[in-house]
């Protein structure tokens, strides 16, 4: 299949990625409401059962790592990693998703320069972990 490869920018992976995490947790039974807005900590609110959430969704098109300075840490928060692997445009194309709870990111984190980041080889351990978000307090 030939897929045309539009001009997109990081808010289009960005809200592109919310819409997608929102649609598995509905698909896992979750109810899920999107967070709308520019500069935001929580893009999602989970609830499943009694158990309620917030996530950051982060996302690259490309392999490597995630900018996250704006991650906090705090119980019931977790930061969902979207890895499309330089496949965004291709919709036949799975991304890697990493569930990380964000009292977490300081074990997994790095720093370059100015930026705090996430590398995807720190959060192999995360990978498609949905159980976590999933299990009561």
């Amino acid at each position: 299949m030939d897929h045309a490869v539009a001009v997109m920018d990081n808010s289009t992976t960005g809200t592109a990625s919310e819409l997608q995490v929102c649609a598995w947790l509905m698909r896992m039974g979750c109810e899920a409401y999107i967070t709308w807005g520019n500069r935001k900590h929580v893009d999602i609110r989970m609830v499943h059962g009694t158990r309620t959430c917030t996530i950051d969704v982060k996302a690259v098109r490309g392999y490597s790592s995630w900018i996250i300075n704006n991650a906090v840490a705090s119980p019931s928060h977790f930061v969902v990693f979207v890895c499309y692997n330089d496949q965004f445009a291709d919709p036949l194309h799975a991304p890697e998703v990493f569930v990380v709870p964000s009292e977490d990111i300081s074990k997994v984190e790095s720093t370059w320069g100015t930026q705090r980041r996430v590398m995807k080889n720190n959060i192999r351990a995360y990978q498609n972990a949905w159980n976590l978000m999933m299990t009561s307090d």
